[in-house]
C-alpha cells in the first residue's frame, strides 16, 4: 500500500522542479514562463488521469451494487421455473375457478407452431447468429458493454434503446419479461440470461428463441410466432425446404417484424418491400462475412427473386369472440392488476403512473400483450358449481316488461328501433373473507354486455340506512333499538321528506319499527343528528365501508335515504352490508385471489386488509334489528318461501324513487347475498319497474338463496350466529317512549310515563324518563302526543299525506298534508292497541276529557316491533289544558316555524321520498320474540 502511495505521488509530481528551471532559464525570462506553462499543465493532465481512473472504479463499484439492489428486488426463476417456460411455455393466459376447474383458456393473438431440434436445419442457425448474435457460441449469456450501456443509461438519463443483446438476453425477454426499455428490466434481463446459459446447452436456447421469436404475419393477415410458423406462412414449405434467400429473409424478420413483414392486416402483399429486402441482403452479408457461405452463393441468393415465392393472400378463418360476464370480469381486472406490477417492476409508483393517462395505457397495452401471448394463470375465487347455479336461476326468473321505443344513435347517426329488458345485477360474497363465491352479470349477456353487478352504479335507496344511519347511531349510543324517532311532517330548509307514497305515519316511531318497515322521516331525522354532530366522522366509516362519497353528498340529508351523487354497484352495497355478520369489519370485495406468471411463480396474491367499522356490539344490535326486517318488515314475503332456517337472517330491502331501482342485501352468519333490479335507460331513457317489483326481486332473492343452500349448505354458516357481547345492555324500556318508566315535566304539568315495556338492546344503560324522549322531535309533535296520551281528540297516528301543494317558506308545514283516509292507520293500532280507550274515544267520536287517565297498554302487538309482554298497569292522573287543536281536519292549527325542527338542511327544490312501502306480515315461522326483539337468554346488564 506504501508502494502505491509513493508512485502515486511520483506520478503526480513527476517533471522537473521550479529550481531546475529559472537555473536553466537565467538568460531568457520566455524559456521559464513556458517552462512553468509545461509543467503545469503536465500536473493538471496526471491528476485528471488520476480522478478518471478513480471515477472508473466508483462506477464499477456503484454500478454492480446498484444491479445486485435490482436482482434482489426481483426474484430470479428456480431451473424448473426456466424450464418450463423455455421449453413448455403456453401462448397465453388461462383463467381459473377457485378450485382450479379452467374458465376459459385466452385465445392467443399469434399463430404459432413448434419446431424441434431435428427440424432446425445448420443454415437456419447460422442465418439467424451471424446476424442476431455472431457470439452466440462463446459469451456466457451477456456481453460486458451491454452491463456498462445499462448503467451510464441510468446515470446519463439516456434509454437503453440500442441493440446488442444477445440471444439469451432476447430469449429472457421474449419469456419472461415485457418489452419495456428500462435500465431495471435490461439489468434483470442480464442476470436471468446468465443463470440460463449456466443450465441450459446453446442447443436448447438457440431453439427455443426460435420458437418464440415474433415474425410479423402470415398470407392470412395473423401475427405468427416461431419459425416453423413462418416457414409455412410466407413461403408455405417446411424449414427444411427453405432455399438460402428464403432462409436469409426469415432470419432479418424478428428485428422489426412489424416493418420487414411482407404481409399487411388483410393478407395482401405490401407493394414496397425495399426495407425487407435490405435487411434480407444484410442477413446474407453476414453469413458470407462470417463464413458460412461463399462469396457465390451470397451474390446468388441478393439476386433471387423472393416476390415470387411469397404465398398468395387468404381469407381467414372468422373467430368468435371470447366474452361473457365472467370472462370480461377476470381479464380486464387480471390485465390491470397485472400492468402494476409491470409498473411496480420498472421501479415506478402506480399512482403515479395513473396520473399520466398516456403511459398508463402503455401498461395496459403491455400486460394485455402479455395475457395473449404468455402462459399466464389468474386464479379466482368463484366457485363454479355455485356460479353456474346462479346464472340458471337468474335465467329462468320473470322480470318484468320489456321497453320498446325508437331512437337516435348518435355513433352511426341512424334511428334504430330498441327493446330495454329488465336487468339483474347480484353478488355472494364470502363475509368474512370478501371473496366473491358467485354473480349474475345480468339476465341475457345477449341483450347486455354491461356487468350489472360490478360495473353500473344505481342509487341505493333505504338500503343504505343500516350501515350509514342506524350502525352509526348505535355505535354512537345515540339510539337503542328502541328508541323513538318522529315521523311526523318535517320541513328541512325546501327540503320535506315523506315516507312510502308520499305518506308521513304522525307519530314516533321506535328505530326498531323505523328500520324494519323502512320509514323514511324517523332515518332523516336519525341521519340528520348524526351529521351534525362534529365529534362524529360519517365520511370515514363509509370509507372503511369501501364507499367513497363527496362532502356535499354528506351535506344532503337525502343520503339517509340513498340520494347519492352516482350511486353503488352490487358488489359494493353487499360488502358494505357484510360488515354485521363480520364483527363490524369489511373485507374488502375481490375475485381474483392470485396470479403466476410463465413459469408458475406468484407474482400478485390478494392481500386481506378489513376494515374495522363497527364494534361488535354494534354489530349483534344490528343483527337483531335487521332480522326483524325479514319477520316482520318489508322483507317479511321471503319466510314463506325460504327452504332453510331463517333464524339467523338479516336483511334490508331499497328502492328508488319511482322504482327506479328495486334492492335487497339479505346476509347469514357466513355469505351476503345482494340483488338488484332495473333498467339500463340507454338514449336517455327513465324507465321505471312495476309497483310489484320489490316483490319480484324478493322471489328471486329467495329462489337464488334455496338454490345456493342446496348445492352448498357450508357455506351460509346458519347456526354460527354469534352470542350477545358484554358491552350490549339488554334493557326493559316503555314501548312508547324508549326511556325508562319515571314522573316528567312537561307544559308546566308533571307526568308519570308509564306502562308497556319493550326490550331494548344499546351499548349503554336505559335512558332515564324524560319528557322530550324522541329524536326529531318538535314541540309542535310532543303536544300532539301529550294531548293524545290525556284522551284528546287529534290527528295523531293518523296517516297523513302530502297534498301536492307548491312548497313555500311561507306556506305552514301543516297545510301540505291531510289526513289519507280519515282514519287511524294500522300500525298506530298496533302500537297502542285496539282495546285503548284512547283508540276507542278517537273513532267513536266521543268527546274527551280534561281529567283524565294514562293507562298502559296490555294489547300484544302484531307486526311492529312495539308489542312487548309487560302487563303492568299503572296510572297517573293530571289536570291539563289542550295543547293542540282538536278540529277534526288535519294540521289546521298554525305554528311557529321555529317549532317545526331544528336540524334544518340546506335546500333541495323537490319533494324527495323513498319508495320503500311496509310488506304485510306473512310470517309463517315460529321464531318467538320478546318485546319483537329476538329472544336473548343472557344477562340484563353489563
Amino acid at each position: 500500500m506504501k508502494n502505491l502511495k509513493e508512485k502515486i505521488i511520483e506520478f503526480l509530481t513527476a517533471g522537473p522542479e521550479v529550481k531546475t528551471l529559472q537555473s536553466k532559464s537565467d538568460e531568457s525570462q520566455w524559456k521559464f514562463y513556458s517552462g512553468i506553462v509545461y509543467l503545469t499543465l503536465r500536473r493538471v493532465f496526471h491528476y485528471l488521469i488520476l480522478i478518471a481512473v478513480f471515477g472508473l472504479f466508483l462506477l464499477i463499484g456503484f454500478g454492480g451494487g446498484y444491479a445486485l439492489g435490482i436482482v434482489r428486488q426481483q426474484p430470479i426463476p428456480t431451473i424448473s421455473e426456466l424450464n418450463q417456460q423455455i421449453n413448455h411455455a403456453q401462448n397465453s393466459a388461462t383463467l381459473y375457478y377457485a378450485a382450479n376447474e379452467k374458465i376459459a383458456t385466452v385465445r392467443p393473438d399469434t399463430v404459432t407452431k413448434k419446431a424441434s431440434e431435428s427440424e432446425l436445419t445448420p443454415l437456419v442457425k447460422n442465418a439467424v447468429t451471424a446476424t442476431e448474435d455472431e457470439n452466440f457460441y462463446i459469451h456466457k449469456g451477456v456481453l460486458p458493454k451491454s452491463l456498462v450501456r445499462a448503467v451510464l443509461s441510468e446515470l446519463t438519463g439516456v434509454g437503453v434503446q440500442t441493440g446488442g443483446s444477445t440471444l439469451t438476453q432476447q430469449l429472457v425477454k421474449m419469456q419472461f419479461l415485457t418489452s419495456q426499455t428500462t435500465w431495471r428490466r435490461k439489468v434483470t434481463e442480464m442476470f436471468y440470461a446468465h443463470k440460463i446459459e449456466k443450465h441450459f446447452s446453446k442447443e436448447d436456447i438457440l431453439r427455443s428463441y426460435l420458437n418464440a421469436a415474433p415474425y410479423g404475419k402470415n398470407n392470412r393477415g395473423e401475427n405468427i410466432v416461431g419459425i416453423k410458423t413462418a416457414a409455412q406462412g410466407i413461403f408455405g414449405k417446411s424449414i427444411s425446404e427453405l432455399n438460402l434467400p428464403q432462409v436469409a429473409f426469415i432470419a432479418g424478420l424478428p428485428q422489426s417484424p412489424s416493418v420487414y413483414t411482407p404481409y399487411r392486416l388483410n393478407g395482401k402483399i405490401k407493394k414496397d418491400l425495399d426495407l425487407a429486402m435490405r435487411r434480407k441482403d444484410i442477413v446474407l452479408f453476414r453469413m458470407y462475412r462470417n463464413g458460412d457461405i461463399s462469396k457465390k452463393d451470397y451474390l446468388a441468393a441478393k439476386k433471387y427473386d423472393l416476390r415470387a415465392d411469397f404465398l398468395a393472400p387468404e381469407k381467414a378463418s372468422k373467430q368468435k369472440k371470447q366474452s361473457g360476464y365472467l370472462y370480461n370480469l377476470v381479464m380486464n381486472k387480471g390485465t390491470s392488476l397485472l400492468a402494476e406490477k409491470l409498473i411496480e417492476q420498472d421501479g415506478l409508483k402506480v399512482s403515479d403512473v395513473k396520473q399520466d393517462t398516456n403511459r398508463y395505457n402503455q401498461y395496459l397495452t403491455s400486460a394485455t400483450e402479455l395475457l395473449h401471448q404468455k402462459g399466464y394463470h389468474i386464479k379466482t375465487t368463484i366457485r363454479q358449481p355455485l356460479y353456474q347455479t346462479m346464472q340458471r336461476i337468474v335465467k329462468q326468473n320473470k322480470y318484468g316488461q320489456d321497453k320498446t321505443s325508437r331512437d337516435f344513435d348518435s355513433s352511426t347517426n341512424k334511428w334504430v328501433n330498441t327493446t330495454e329488458h329488465v336487468e339483474n345485477g347480484s353478488v355472494v360474497i364470502d363475509n368474512a373473507t370478501g371473496k366473491v363465491l358467485a354473480f349474475s352479470g345480468g339476465v341475457d349477456f345477449k341483450n347486455s354486455q354491461i356487468n350489472h353487478a360490478f360495473d353500473t352504479y344505481r342509487s341505493p335507496g333505504s338500503s343504505i340506512k343500516p350501515y350509514l344511519v342506524y350502525g352509526p347511531a348505535i355505535e354512537h349510543k345515540f339510539i337503542s333499538s328502541q328508541t323513538a324517532l318522529a315521523d311526523f311532517p318535517t320541513r328541512f330548509g325546501n327540503y320535506i321528506p315523506t315516507d312510502y307514497n308520499s305518506t308521513v305515519e304522525n307519530r314516533f316511531i321506535s328505530a326498531q319499527e323505523a328500520l324494519s318497515k323502512s320509514y323514511n322521516l324517523p332515518a332523516v331525522n336519525l341521519y340528520s343528528k348524526l351529521v351534525n354532530d362534529k365529534n362524529i366522522n360519517l365520511r370515514q366509516d363509509m370509507k372503511k365501508l369501501g364507499l367513497n362519497l363527496s362532502k356535499s353528498e354528506f351535506e344532503n340529508l337525502g343520503l339517509a335515504l340513498g340520494g347519492t351523487d352516482y350511486g353503488f354497484s352490487v358488489a359494493d352495497n353487499a360488502s358494505a352490508f357484510s360488515n354485521f355478520y363480520n364483527n363490524g369489519k369489511r373485507a374488502d370485495p375481490h375475485y381474483i385471489e392470485e396470479i403466476q406468471d410463465p413459469s408458475g411463480r406468484v407474482i400478485y396474491k390478494h392481500k386481506q386488509n378489513p376494515q374495522k367499522v363497527f364494534s361488535t356490539g354494534t354489530s349483534y344490535i344490528m343483527q337483531k334489528m335487521l332480522h326483524q326486517v325479514v319477520t316482520k318488515g318489508t322483507a317479511s314475503s321471503l319466510t314463506g318461501t325460504l327452504k332453510f332456517n331463517y333464524k339467523n337472517l338479516i336483511g334490508k330491502t331499497g328502492t328508488s324513487n319511482d322504482y327506479r331501482d328495486i334492492w335487497f342485501n339479505g346476509s347469514t352468519p357466513g355469505i351476503t347475498i345482494s340483488s338488484w333490479m332495473g333498467y339500463d335507460n340507454f338514449y336517455g331513457h327513465s324507465y321505471n319497474l312495476d309497483s310489484n317489483s320489490s316483490e319480484t326481486n324478493l322471489s328471486l332473492w329467495a329462489n337464488i338463496a334455496n338454490a345456493l343452500y342446496e348445492e352448498d349448505p357450508s357455506i351460509f354458516k346458519l347456526n354460527d350466529a354469534p352470542s350477545r357481547p358484554s358491552s350490549v345492555y339488554k334493557n326493559k324500556v316503555l314501548a312508547r317512549t324508549g326511556t325508562m318508566p319515571g314522573t316528567v315535566s312537561y307544559d308546566g304539568d308533571n307526568i308519570e310515563l308509564s306502562g308497556k315495556k319493550t326490550t331494548a338492546l344499546s351499548l349503554s344503560s336505559a335512558p332515564a324518563a324524560t319528557a322530550r324522549f324522541g329524536i326529531g322531535g318538535s314541540t309542535k309533535d310532543y303536544n300532539l302526543f301529550y294531548d293524545y296520551l290525556e284522551g284528546k281528540k287529534n290527528d295523531y297516528g293518523k296517516v297523513l299525506i302530502y297534498t301536492g301543494k307548491t312548497i313555500s317558506k311561507k306556506k305552514n308545514i301543516n297545510s301540505l298534508f291531510a289526513v289519507a283516509d280519515g282514519s287511524t292507520s294500522e300500525d298506530a293500532k298496533n302500537y297502542y292497541g285496539k282495546n285503548h280507550e284512547v283508540y276507542r274515544e278517537s273513532n267513536n267520536n266521543s268527546s274527551s276529557s280534561t281529567n283524565r287517565t294514562v293507562g298502559a297498554n296490555d294489547q300484544q302487538a302484531r307486526s311492529t316491533g312495539q308489542g312487548g309482554n309487560g302487563n303492568g298497569s299503572s296510572s297517573s292522573t293530571s289536570t291539563r289544558r289542550s295543547r293542540s287543536s282538536s278540529t277534526t281536519e288535519s294540521s289546521s292549527s298554525t305554528e311557529n316555524s321555529n317549532s317545526e325542527s331544528n336540524n334544518a338542511a340546506n335546500d333541495v327544490n323537490s319533494n324527495i321520498s323513498s319508495n320503500e312501502g311496509s310488506a304485510a306480515n306473512t310470517n309463517t315461522g315460529s321464531e318467538t320474540s320478546e318485546g319483537n326483539t329476538a329472544t336473548d337468554s343472557g344477562p340484563t346488564a353489563p
